[in-house]
């Protein structure tokens, strides 16, 4: 059972006193919420509380119940009003009737029976409001769900070039689009964190945010300019945007930035979303709208480098475009894998990895390139640190979909933290120099003599203190690791096994192969068709 909320308005305390009690015996049904002893007192409190029936006196000192009611109806068009009244003045009847009141009752006596069924008339006229409202709301959301749907239709043929420019025109009085597209920017609305949000919301739930982020779009744009908004994909939303003047493109890079930022804004506030907007160029008709939704595309890339806050993209035409040496960074990487040493501290490398960060954040180097300089960089370091004593291994470095450059950089770091904090305290320093002068020779032939003399011990010592201190003698450790170098290159590319016996410093083939399988247990090009 519905339950509605009621305000009292009399000049008289007996009258007020009255009804209280009234409403004492029916608080399951009508909550009285406040009383008022004037029209203007009734006024503010009305404002204030919002009741959905509002049952007043007509004669008051001030403004009368007439007044009341002409200045309550304006500001609460869904408030129902029922007149209480000591007088039978038809003028007064007519009156309350051209208004729409819905009762009207003479209050001396008062009746019990009659403010019931008054208000019970009351509340069925609300009740049948609430629920055609209610209807109308699902047949509007309907008809809108309908007309993205087609939009997204559409429009994904036109940016894919399966409608013809030309064509496009029929579909618009449909779609709700001006069919003439002059000087327009079209803009991309991006999520900061899709896997985020997925994992957040179940797919009814997803429905519902991307609509009401369509709405958002929508209402946002048509405050300001002309256009209209279509979904491409389930969480991206393409625009056109046009303003009355387009002067320059000084001025357009100012709109453009100003409407991102409140499109950002508003879809944050009222959709609790993160979310990045990115701005094409001036362009102008159908027939360029690929182009430059494609360009409005390219500038999303720089979201790698967001922060988790929402971000406008969009390029002045005079902006010249920085370009990124990619080989300096991957000279520095190198730089900092070949000095990279059990004895290394974590402060001797921060220099260097503050520098490469910088450059990639100011350079904004594209998220395909970056990831594969730091998936590179990050092999190198395992290849250094599988030589290493460490106390208990680091966890993997993982590049998952999606990473942002801030979240990949962390998980670097944390994992080159993460090795030099796992080193054995009493490796000997002989022991850990010969292993890194296998590992960068790994493609020569070494010998025991070539290594004991390049740290300075005799080579029957070193023998014993190499398997004494690994567990295992020299030339089976150099075999070990020339053929998990091996594998490592042939994950790479499809290698012959002649070649890969080369690039491992293994000259005869047949050996190489048994080394292999040996370790495997299959040899090298069965392994990669089985496992590879």
């Amino acid at each position: 059972m519905n339950k509605y909320r009621c305000l009292i308005v009399d000049d008289e305390d007996l009258i007020i006193r009255s009804l209280e009690q009234f409403f004492e015996g029916h608080k399951e049904q009508y909550e009285l919420i406040g009383k008022a002893y004037s029209g203007q007192e009734a006024i503010d409190l009305a404002m204030e509380l919002k009741p959905d029936i509002v049952l007043t006196d007509i004669v008051m000192p001030g403004i009368n119940g007439i007044e009341l009611i002409d200045v309550l109806k304006e500001r609460l068009p869904r408030t129902i009003f029922i007149i209480l009244t000591a007088y039978s003045d038809f003028e007064y009847a007519k009156q309350a009737i051209r208004m729409n009141v819905k009762d009207y009752i003479v209050k001396v006596p008062l009746s019990e029976t009659d403010i019931f069924q008054a208000l019970d008339r009351a509340g069925q006229t609300i009740h049948e409001l609430q629920t055609k409202e209610a209807e109308l709301r699902k047949l509007n959301t309907s008809r809108l769900e309908n007309l993205y749907r087609m939009r997204r239709q559409i429009v994904s043929e036109l940016l894919q070039g399966d409608i013809h420019p030309n064509h496009f025109p029929r579909y618009c009085e449909e779609l709700k689009v001006n069919p003439i597209l002059n000087d327009y920017c079209c803009f991309v609305i991006q999520f900061d964190d899709e896997a985020l949000f997925k994992k957040q919301y179940g797919q009814a739930d997803q429905m519902i945010i991307r609509y009401g982020m369509l709405n958002v779009a929508e209402e946002t744009l048509l405050a300001k300019a002309q256009g209209f908004v279509s979904e491409v994909r389930d969480l991206q939303i393409i625009g056109f945007i046009s303003w009355t003047t387009m002067d320059n493109a000084t001025d357009v890079y100012k709109r453009c930035r100003e409407f991102g930022s409140e499109l950002i804004e508003n879809i944050q506030r009222y959709m609790k979303q993160v979310v990045h907007v990115s701005f094409s160029s001036r362009r102008n008709g159908w027939a360029t709208a690929a182009n430059s939704f494609l360009q409005a595309q390219e500038l999303l890339r720089d979201m790698y480098y967001s922060l988790g806050t929402g971000q406008v993209y969009a390029k002045l035409p005079s902006q010249s475009v920085q370009t990124a040496d990619e080989d300096t960074i991957r000279m520095w990487f190198q730089e900092i894998s070949r000095k990279l040493a059990p004895e290394t501290k974590v402060d001797d490398l921060k220099g260097k990895l503050s520098r490469i960060a910088h450059y990639a954040r100011e350079y904004h180097i594209p998220e395909p390139r970056m990831s594969v300089l730091l998936r590179k960089f990050m092999d190198d370091v395992r290849q250094k640190i599988v030589v290493w004593k460490l106390v208990v291994d680091p966890a993997p470095y993982v590049l998952e979909e999606g990473m942002k450059f801030e979240q990949q950089w962390s998980r670097v770091l944390a994992y080159i933290n993460d090795c030099l904090s796992q080193r054995h305290a009493p490796v000997r320093s002989e022991i850990s120099k010969a292993k890194q002068y296998i590992e960068d020779n790994i493609a020569e032939r070494l010998t025991l003599d070539e290594v004991a003399d390049y740290v300075n011990l005799v080579p029957s010592y070193f023998s014993t203190l190499f398997k004494k201190l690994e567990n295992e003698n020299f030339v089976d450790y150099v075999n070990r690791r020339k053929i998990e170098k091996a594998l490592a290159l042939l994950k790479e590319r499809d290698y012959s096994n002649l070649q890969l016996s080369k690039l491992v410093g293994i000259h005869n083939e047949r050996y190489f192969c048994t080394l292999f399988k040996q370790l495997y247990g299959l040899p090298p090009q069965k392994f990669r068709k089985t496992y590879l």
